[in-house]
Formats: structure tokens, sequence, C-alpha cells
């Protein structure tokens, strides 16, 4: 979910949450909180590396921008059912200054380029449009094009000016050059409905279109247009995504992988329907054992004196996740009442829930039939995006709520957006009430659903079969969405295509530590690893190194390896603590085997 961000794009979404970002975002600044007197970052230097740089490329020069305006595409360039395309702008727009936000998004210029946009016609007419962003570079273009993947509930433009997909996209450093600045047409769409609906969710062509056909619809529209502005065809497409983007990126690959060449994929949400039931289930226990600040730092200090150290390094890192027992259980006051400086037993009960597999009572598209929980994750009490942001929040959720939209301020925001899923997406009753939701009478509307939303099919062969190729980013201790769902499915497409394919196919890189939206020390150069494997078969490294470079001024502040799955990284016993070069990435077997 990039679940979101604040201010009105929030990664595509808007809020959730009344006084919070939206449900399953990060809040963050974006484009139009301009502030002249912020400085931008200096050019990296020794003591500040940055990442490597791509290939140069051939280019071409645009050869319209506002003529484009009125343009239309018919329907039969379009590979899904529509009623055609029209642009209804098109924009030169001039070099965006540098300017703050919360994920340091716009620390760089944003070069000129024309913005163009327009929508999608549905083919029922009841079914809202989707509208589309797409930004030409006017002299570099480099024959690439890069889709962004929206976050959330979607309905915000992701690629629109000011927007995350127009500058920095997780998870490169936020002094990595950005996309448009290397050439590439940026490219994105609202999910085929706007960020205040919720109606939208009872027509089957809107839910379709968000579920992932809005990915092939905008990618053709795009390439239509691209071929009209600059008189040549790409010669890659690429996609990336974070969170409910992330959704999008392997649906991208996984229905839709004749149409690209690579995929980027952060902390996707890739169950997305056991997630959000397992969700709810965890906003029933929060009612009565909710977790209070106090709370959720005995968690985390628990979490600390029994697993910190693991790694070689006592930091405040669980760099070797997925390895530290859910010991909540330890923490249980004498009488399993509310106690001073414990748990009562309701609060471990919450704890569980959100640690712990959670069973569905029926089986999901590609087999799944559970969610496999967070499991002790590190960071609980972080600020920014753990648990006082998704998965708890700061007030205690409510047992009943009043009718429409359902999102209550102050909740966890994976709470509210569990609550709307089934209000909206399941039921369909803007009056239903989820507490002690009961899945079973709505087995085959999840099913549905299922088929539509989750990026759970582990068969990759067709994206393997054109030499197409997939990286996925994961911070460990995303409290989000959760490594495990990851890890899982790591270990679906291996059983699947085997290990030699997937070898060739695919790769899955852990950030020690961070968060959601990749905080802290999780800032790899996805773009550049995924470029040298597409064009030059350069197989990507198994530790790529992560950054944690300040979103305020790009100073570097950390870095670690970001090893692949299931390695992680160790100290060495020596050497700075905050430079990569003293880990090594471990090997060791695959902590989700049975």
């Amino acid at each position: 979910m990039r679940y979101l961000k604040s201010r009105t794009p929030l990664h595509g979404v808007q809020l959730l949450a009344a006084s919070a970002c939206t449900v399953l975002a990060a809040c963050g600044g974006g484009g139009n909180g301009w502030n002249p007197a912020f400085v931008p970052p200096p050019n990296s230097s020794a003591a500040n590396p940055s990442p490597s740089q791509p290939v140069a490329p051939q280019t071409v020069e645009l050869k319209s921008c506002e003529s484009l305006a009125g343009m239309t595409i018919p329907a039969d360039q379009i590979g899904l059912p529509t009623k055609g395309a029209l642009v209804q702008t098109a924009v030169s727009t001039a070099a965006v200054a540098p300017f703050p936000d919360s994920e340091g998004e716009h620390l760089l210029e944003t070069p000129a380029r024309c913005v163009v946009q327009g929508y999608i016609s549905s083919v029922d007419a009841a079914a809202p449009p989707i509208k589309f962003n797409i930004n030409l570079p006017l002299k570099n273009w480099n024959r690439r094009l890069l889709q962004s993947g929206g976050g959330g509930l979607g309905g915000q433009l992701i690629s629109a000016p000011g927007n995350k997909g127009s500058g920095r996209f997780d998870p490169n450093p936020v002094d990595a050059p950005y996309p448009i600045t290397l050439g590439y047409v940026t490219f994105g769409s609202d999910g085929g409905h706007a960020s205040s609906d919720y109606q939208f969710t009872k027509n089957d062509e809107a839910m379709r279109n968000w579920g992932g056909d809005e990915v092939k619809k905008t990618r053709d529209v795009a390439v239509a247009v691209v071929k009209s502005a600059y008189g040549a065809a790409p010669s890659k497409i690429f996609f990336s995504g974070e969170s409910a983007g992330g959704r999008e990126a392997l649906i991208a690959a996984q229905r839709f992988h004749a149409d690209y060449d690579g995929i980027i994929a952060t902390s996707p949400v890739l169950s997305w329907n056991a997630i959000h039931i397992s969700d709810n289930n965890l906003r029933d226990k929060l009612t009565t054992g909710f977790l209070d600040k106090s709370a959720i730092k005995l968690i985390a200090d628990k979490t600390r004196a029994s697993c910190d150290a693991q790694d070689g390094l006592v930091d405040g890192v669980i760099a070797k996740y997925l390895s530290c027992p859910n010991d909540a259980a330890s923490l249980r006051c004498p009488d399993g009442n509310a106690g001073s400086g414990c748990l009562s037993d309701s609060q471990i009960a919450s704890v569980n829930a959100i640690r712990d597999p959670f069973q569905l009572p029926f089986t999901l598209s590609n087999g799944i039939s559970r969610f496999p929980g967070f499991g002790v994750t590190g960071d609980e009490d972080g600020t920014g995006f753990q648990y006082a942001f998704y998965p708890v929040g700061t007030v205690a959720p409510s047992q009943t709520l009043p009718a429409g939209r359902g999102n209550e301020a102050g909740r966890g925001g994976i709470l509210n957006f569990a609550t709307y899923w089934i209000r909206h997406a399941v039921v369909q009753d803007e009056t239903f009430n989820p507490y002690l939701f009961d899945a079973k009478p709505y087995a085959g509307r999840l099913q549905y659903l299922s088929s539509l939303f989750d990026a759970t099919n582990p068969d990759l062969s067709g994206l393997a079969a054109k030499g197409g190729k997939v990286i996925i980013m994961h911070p460990s201790a995303d409290n989000a969405t959760p490594l495990t769902v990851t890890g899982e499915y790591y270990r679906s497409v291996v059983s699947k295509l085997g290990q030699a394919t997937t070898d060739q196919v695919m790769r899955v890189y852990v950030g020690p530590g961070g968060s959601h939206n990749v905080g802290g020390t999780t800032q790899i150069d996805a773009l550049s690893i995924l470029e040298k494997w597409v064009l030059n078969n350069e197989l990507p490294p198994d530790a790529p190194i992560a950054y944690y470079k300040s979103v305020t001024d790009a100073k570097l502040l950390r870095s670690m390896p970001a090893c692949r799955y299931p390695m992680y990284a160790q100290y060495k016993g020596s050497g700075d603590i905050n430079a990569a070069s003293s880990f090594t990435c471990t090997t060791r077997p695959d902590p989700l085997a049975p």
C-alpha cells in the first residue's frame, strides 16, 4: 500500500484518516510547497557516495508538445476493452526548482518537460474514466518509458507535477538522478477513480480497472502518445511502484509480461485480500486490547533485548530478519489484567494478531489460504511509519462505525484500509459494520476480488521467456505490509520455475530495518541495477549498497548492504558501524521454510 503520504496527492492517495495521511501511505510533502529558502543538496562526493550512473542512451527530441492536445487514441489501439482515449491538455512546463517534502522526493531540480493529461473512457458509462498523466522529456528522450504505480486507495495522478512519479521514486536514493532527468518518459494514472469516491466500488468495470486493467490500458495509451510525440516507438518499457503500486508492478509482471521489460516492486502488497481480512481481525483485537505508547515501547524493548545482537551489532536494527521469536507472552501481567510495565491478556492477543499467521476460512487465488503475519520486525516504537502509524495508531478503534466512508482519525492506517475494503469492496454496503467480520458468507465475492487484485501468481515464465526482469525491494521492519508475504512469494516462484529460472528473472533484496515507506537504511539504486540487467545482461549484485540519506539535505547518515533474500547483513566485528563495508551478507536457510 504505499499506503500513503500526506499532502493532497499523497502518493496517489487521499487521506483515509482525518488526522493522518491516508491509510497506507506515508505522510509526505510534494509539489506545491516549494520553499524559496530551501537549499538543494550539494553534488555527491566521496564523503557522500552516490549510486553508479546508468548507461548513456541515444536520445530523441520531442517533435511537438502543445499539438498533442486533442489527440484521440482509438479503442483498437488499447489492448483491453475501452471506448478510446483523449488527450485533453499538453503543456510545455519550465524546470521546477528543488523543494522539500517529508520523503525527499524533490530534492533535485525537475527538468523542463511536456505534461500530457487526458482520460481513457470506460465501456460502461457508469464507470469512471481512467485519468492519465505523461511527462515527456523535451530533448533527451532515451527511448524508454517508466510507468509509476499508485498508492493506497489510488485516486490521484501519481506522475502529475509535484507527485511522486514526477521526481524521485522509491527505493532510489534521494540524490539519484530522476528518471525524467535521465531521459525517461514517465507516466501513470489515477487507478480509474477519484480519491474521494467510494461508490465506484459497486461498479465491476471500475473495480477491474483498479484491480489491474488500468495498468495495461494506461501503458497502451502512453505508447500511442509517445509515438506521436517523438515519431518513434519506445525500445524498453519499465514499471516501478511501491506498496499498492508494488502490487501493480507485479500485476504487470504476472498478467501483462508481454508489455514490459523490467519491473521494480517495493514493499508490494501482494496478497491484497488476505492482508486486509487479517488487518480487520487485528482491528477487532485492538478495540479491547489497545497498545498505547507505553505498551509499544515495552514490546520494542523486548524485541531489541531478545534479538538485536543476533547480527553481531547492538544498534537498534534487527538485521537478521525473520528469526526473532514472538515472546510477547513473557510480558504478561501476573493476573492477565492491565498493569504497569506489563501487557494484559487482551494486549498480548493484539500483538499476536500482528505477528502470527491468520488462517482464512477458504482459499483465494493461487492457493493462498492464510496471511503469514508480520513476524517480529523490530523498530515497533520507531517514529514515522511503524506501530503508532500503521498497524495500531494512537487511538483505539471503535466497535461501530458511522455510515459512509468509515475511516477513523488516529486509528492505524491499515485498520482504516481494512474497514474500507470490507465495507465497500466486499460487502458493498456503506452501513455495514466490519467488527467481528465473518468472511465465510462472502467467500465467492472475496475469491472474485482475489482474481482481480491479488498479485500472488508465481508463474513468471512469460516474463522470463522474453528476457524481462523483476527487482523486489522490501525493508525488513516494514510494519504496513510484511516481508513475510514477499518471502513466501519468492518461495512460490522458486517452486514453480525452479531456482535457475527464478535467478534469471527475479531478485529480492531486503533492506535492514527501515520502514514501509523506505525509511532508514533502505535506499538502493534499483533503476540502475535494472537497466544494467535488462540492457547489458549484467547480473545484479547479491549485496547492493543500501543508503540512509537525509530527506532534508541528502546527507549520508549510514550505509549497509541490502542482502539478497534470504541472506542478512552481519557485522564483521570491527569497522565503522555506519559503513556498508563493515558488514557481510551471510548465507542461511530460508527462515520461512517449513
